[in-house]
């Protein structure tokens, strides 16, 4: 163990364990609180990029062997189709030759199934999970962290880590920013099983609506449909609701990709209003730090949030690790994550609103860049070239009007 130091991780998603999965194979005693009373069905699907690759294989071994085989492995020959709502094909993205150039695949998988895999990676490194319990503040002396419970109780540790999600209340304590902003666009996801689409990837493209569709294991397909709409409106309606309303919506469209959602069991359908927050360069507090959607919340248009969740993670273990001060650690981690991060929630965050097509004059500019392109987002590419340690691909930021460490700002930053 190093030195004896402790950490208390709040929230247990994917971030908040791949953290304690890290920090536990780095030699720190680390409890996890989690505010759910149980691990539970986690909804549909998402993308492991190479960097969320690389980071789980530095996990360990045995995360990034298990990540590959409970997901579907992208081949050295597969490509992702784009197309349109009628089935014209707009461009393939040859998704299995970044793969080959990169060292390392692609792997979708099923979000409940990456969440079990790091639950018991953490557990098996010696973290403590404690279930039903949730951090409500912290206070810290300089030596040592209290981290108030919900239950009533306390704990100290060293560090606290905050992993709580986009509305973090760690992160509300430290930097008062108020609440993220909606996007102008919600989210209905997905899985189906034995779909004639099985095992093809792709994105198809409507007015206000673009779908995302992918395996997530030999069976599985996961879709994401991303929808203009007012603030509030879908999930309002609930699963079978939102379910029904999308099927409806794409009643003219390509007919396999509306078979796949209709199959779609409304049980297995989660619905979400997008948010992001301004790119902060504050992350830490002392011996407190955000990571993942607690620092970070940004749009999916790069299928970035849980792999820079555990590019964090394996950050923060390593410098956690290292021996160094804990305050001293944790000015190493925000130095080493925000300027990446900051440049990625900016740009998912104009890639996801080029990707709606919101008028027909923005559908057809969408349609024909990808058409021209020949894929849906080139940047995609320096992103995902990420290894541990630094090297990789460091995307830029445009710091005008970002906040600053310490304060907030507020608007859309960069262009």
């Amino acid at each position: 163990m190093t030195g004896g130091r402790t950490v208390v991780v709040a929230g247990g998603g994917i971030g908040g364990l791949a953290a304690a999965a890290a920090l536990a194979h780095s030699g720190l005693a680390v409890t996890v609180v989690e505010r759910a009373a149980h691990i539970a069905d986690a909804g549909s699907g998402l993308m492991l990029y190479q960097n969320g690759i690389a980071a789980a294989d530095a996990i360990s071994s045995r995360l990034g062997a298990g990540i590959r085989a409970a997901g579907h492995v992208v081949g050295p020959d597969d490509v992702r189709v784009v197309m349109d709502s009628v089935g014209q094909i707009l461009a393939r993205e040859p998704i299995g030759e970044v793969g080959r150039r990169l060292g390392l695949p692609q792997v979708p998988i099923l979000r409940t199934a990456l969440r079990d895999l790091l639950f018991r990676e953490a557990v098996g490194a010696g973290a403590e999970i404690r279930l039903g319990t949730a951090v409500e503040c912290y206070d810290q002396d300089g030596a040592r962290v209290s981290v108030s419970l919900s239950d009533g109780g306390a704990q100290e540790a060293d560090v606290l880590v905050a992993a709580d999600g986009i509305n973090s209340v760690v992160r509300a304590a430290m930097l008062r920013d108020g609440p993220p902003q909606y996007l102008g666009y919600t989210s209905v996801r997905g899985r189906v099983v034995g779909s004639a689409l099985h095992p093809m990837s792709l994105v198809v493209n409507g007015l206000g609506l673009q779908i995302f569709v992918a395996p997530a294991d030999a069976q599985t397909l996961y879709w994401t449909a991303k929808i203009t709409a007012p603030q509030g409106v879908w999930p309002a309606i609930g699963q079978a609701g939102a379910l029904s309303a999308l099927a409806d919506r794409l009643a003219d469209w390509h007919e396999p990709v509306v078979r796949m959602v209709r199959d779609t069991a409304p049980a297995d359908v989660s619905v979400t209003d997008i948010h992001d927050r301004d790119p902060v360069w504050r992350w830490v507090d002392g011996r407190v730090a955000l990571l993942g959607d607690a620092a970070h919340p940004m749009a999916p248009a790069m299928g970035q949030g849980a792999n820079t969740a555990l590019e964090d993670a394996v950050v923060l273990a390593e410098v956690l690790g290292s021996g160094a001060h804990p305050g001293e650690a944790l000015r190493r981690y925000q130095t080493q994550r925000a300027e990446r991060v900051a440049a990625i929630v900016l740009h998912s965050r104009r890639q996801g609103a080029v990707d709606q097509g919101a008028s027909r004059a923005e559908a057809l500019s969408r349609d024909s860049a990808m058409r021209s392109r020949g894929r849906k987002d080139a940047a995609t590419l320096d992103v995902i070239d990420w290894r541990p340690g630094g090297t990789g691909s460091r995307p830029e930021v445009d710091r005008r009007g970002l906040s600053s460490l310490s304060g907030t700002g507020s608007g859309e930053a960069g262009s």
